[in-house]
């Protein structure tokens, strides 16, 4: 009686299977990128709302001031960010030791030191950024021993400017319900030339790179989140990471010079700082 051999797989069946997983792998991957992506923007959103609530309660707390640390004698508006991180005290310690005047981002983290908000929070699931340990060489300070994130790599969210000078221009609770008070950092190369009118293409440019452009979470002074898919989100579509003036027609037009300007050019202008890496 013969023994019947099994045959295996020849080298083109082999082929083909494989081309055919290649294939399923090459259709479905965009797919669950995608929702990766949606999950992603719903945990930023979260964060966001997070920080929102933190800051009312910060403002209940501060007469409905939103926090900011030491403002610059001669105040031009203008920001620093992520200096004095080993500082104990961002209000009292030496100059040079203590986060410089009008830092952006330790108005930011006194969110962490006063609120019981964890450093993960401000950073975005899309973007590259990791929490704030607060380590020093081989210990691990607390909040209260922190002046400021240690690195930039430690954020991936910026606040609108806190050290304003526009004539009614105001960092508390009394904003306007549609200013934009925080969202993803944009990115850093912003465009003097870019309009509401502009293609889409030059929009996704200045938007953040933590969603690949596609747009921003936006915390608004009433509390709630949005995703945005342009940068023109804030109190009459404001361009929320430059100063804008408003023309006679109620067209809103970038300040020239804003990749260094910060500061709001009316009472209702957003310039979120800071801006990505």
């Amino acid at each position: 009686m013969k023994r019947r051999v099994s045959k295996g797989f020849t080298l083109v069946e082999l082929l083909v299977v494989i081309g055919i997983i290649a294939l399923l792998i090459s259709i479905l991957l965009p797919s669950l990128n995608r929702a990766r992506e949606t999950a992603n923007r719903v945990k930023c959103a979260s964060n966001l709302r997070q920080i929102g609530q933190a800051m009312l309660l910060y403002a209940n707390e501060n007469r409905q001031q939103w926090p900011r640390t030491v403002v610059r004698g001669t105040n031009d508006g203008e920001v620093n960010q992520f200096s004095g991180a080993t500082s104990d005290d961002p209000f009292k310690d030496a100059a040079g030791t203590r986060p410089a005047d009008n830092d952006v981002t330790a108005a930011l983290f006194l969110l962490v030191r006063t609120q019981d908000i964890g450093t993960e929070v401000f950073t975005c699931p899309s973007s590259n950024a990791d929490k704030d340990t607060f380590e020093t060489g081989t210990t691990e300070d607390s909040a209260q021993e922190r002046g400021n994130f240690t690195a930039s790599t430690n954020l991936s969210y910026g606040i609108a400017n806190p050290y304003g000078t526009a004539t009614g221009y105001r960092w508390n609770a009394n904003q306007n319900p549609e200013f934009a008070v925080a969202a993803d950092q944009g990115d850093p190369t912003q465009n003097d030339g870019l309009t509401q009118n502009s293609p889409a293409s030059d929009q996704k440019k200045v938007n953040s790179p933590n969603h690949d452009g596609d747009g921003q979470n936006i915390l608004y002074g009433d509390g709630h989140v949005e995703f945005k898919n342009t940068s023109w989100a804030g109190v009459r579509n404001d361009q929320v990471f430059t100063p804008t003036t408003v023309d006679g027609s109620g067209n809103m037009n970038i300040v020239v010079g804003h990749a260094t300007n910060a500061n709001p050019a009316h009472q209702f202008d957003s310039v979120i700082r800071p801006l990505a890496d």
